[in-house]
């Protein structure tokens, strides 16, 4: 496929999503959320369609690469399980705080203003991770099966995410998702057809057992532990989840919605994951690009790739744009939409500078999930049940203590690329020690405040 063929497509999309928003109009409140409205159908797709990202067609592969059967399907639960403990924990959150937007909102009526900043900030860093994540990813991988600028489309992507959420904040965001969804869920199947019609079942499922999908080692378990828990920490603060469960009709629809998002995300890292081991049987060169690899580059394979990531970016981006600015406008500086524009700007501007500059962002990833990992029980702990700052405020700084006393007292420093505060393994990956430290800790320090509480 053609350069400019290739730039006509990305931008033909760019402007049916946008076009989609034309007409949209919102209130100061729909910047945030909507009004109670959603149903089980929108809600679930806009739930799928934020949970997909660019990174769905690399990083799954890459696991599968360097992993073994714990790794690949661990992955795919990561994924899945914050819409488990949406489904667990939505309804009745939802039902606590009508007029939610943020999770930092329900914090702040639960234990008090201070421990409302920590759960935003937390919630800031990770989700700012992601938003540079995704940008840097839109470089590699444009780049990898085109002959287009990475930052050409990086900035495309980031002008027209800008300009439909300036217009309509939230309310644009979810519209455009449902129709993202959709069109992530047929280009994907789109591509497994063509994936599946250059691979017989009997190569697949050979390759993917040489690739290790069938293989479960003790150090793979331990790894797939570490992702499931740090993953699913950091994800349950992300604010665009929690905009969309405000957004629900009823609590019956969060339910549906959360389920039902949750099996297709676990399904489609999967089958990724799956597509990946069979990339590593077959002992292709580039981890990342190991599922992508084996598919026949021809005109229409690259046009289903290129249009399925600028989908999966879009959705992706704009969802992230918008909690950002959110969760700063309402729980950090408490403004209105017209200061949350602003926000908007500053955040898209400094992601696609960062995206360029920043060289390992996985870093910024874990630590985000580790303070995240401390915070998420003396979060949801009793959540009818208010009570003060420090209720949250010791078992989290009490967590990070604990942890970085263990880190100290038994992790080789000197060995380990983590250090004392980055909670890494020997081989760089997420140390499944480190956060269950952090987990047990947060548990034990918040069972003991509530004890002495009462």
């Amino acid at each position: 496929m053609s350069i400019n063929l290739t730039y006509l497509v990305i931008i033909s999309l760019l402007v049916m999503v946008f076009i989609a928003t034309r007409n949209i109009k919102s209130s100061e409140k729909e910047y945030f959320v909507l009004n109670k409205s959603e149903k089980t159908f929108g809600l679930t797709m806009s739930f799928y369609a934020s949970g997909m990202g660019l990174w769905i067609l690399t990083s799954p592969a890459e696991v599968a690469w360097y992993g073994l059967g714990y790794d690949i399907y661990g992955y795919a639960l990561s994924a899945a399980t914050p819409f488990i403990l949406i489904y667990i924990f939505g309804p009745r959150i939802s039902k606590l705080l009508p007029g939610g937007v943020t999770l930092a909102q329900f914090i702040e009526k639960k234990y008090g203003s201070f421990a409302q900043k920590i759960v935003s900030i937390v919630a800031i860093i990770y989700m700012s991770a992601f938003l540079i994540a995704e940008f840097a990813s839109i470089s590699f991988l444009f780049e990898s099966i085109s002959d287009v600028s990475g930052i050409v489309v990086s900035s495309l992507v980031a002008a027209t995410t800008f300009l439909y959420l300036n217009k309509s904040g939230f309310k644009a965001s979810y519209v455009t998702d449902k129709i993202q969804g959709v069109g992530i869920i047929l280009l994907l199947t789109l591509l497994f057809g063509l994936w599946f019609s250059q691979n017989s079942f009997d190569e697949i499922t050979n390759f993917a057992n040489l690739g290790g999908l069938s293989t479960f080692e003790t150090y793979s378990l331990k790894s797939a532990l570490a992702v499931v828990i740090a993953v699913t920490a950091a994800e349950i603060f992300s604010t665009g989840y929690w905009q969309r469960t405000f957004s629900a009709v009823d609590e019956t629809t969060i339910k549906k919605a959360s389920l039902y998002s949750g099996l297709g995300v676990f399904i489609t890292i999967l089958l990724l994951g799956v597509a990946g081991a069979v990339g590593a049987g077959k002992g292709l060169e580039t981890p990342t690009l190991s599922f992508i690899d084996q598919l026949s580059l021809n005109s229409l394979t690259v046009l289903v790739l290129i249009s399925l990531a600028t989908l999966l970016v879009t959705s992706s981006v704009d969802t992230l744009e918008n909690a950002i600015s959110s969760t700063i406008s309402i729980d950090i500086v408490k403004k209105g939409s017209k200061e949350a524009n602003n926000i908007t700007l500053a955040v898209v501007v400094l992601a696609l500078f960062a995206s360029t500059r920043v060289t390992n962002i996985f870093t910024v990833f874990l630590v985000a999930d580790l303070f995240a990992t401390s915070l998420v029980f003396p979060a949801f702990y009793k959540i009818k049940k208010a009570s003060k700052n420090m209720m949250l405020v010791v078992p989290f700084s009490g967590s990070l203590v604990s942890v970085f006393l263990y880190r100290y007292l038994f992790i080789d420093l000197q060995e380990n690329p983590g250090g004392l505060f980055v909670p890494t393994d020997l081989y760089g990956l997420a140390d499944l020690n480190t956060f269950a430290v952090a987990l047990l800790s947060s548990v034990i320090f918040t069972l003991v405040m509530d004890k002495f509480n009462k």
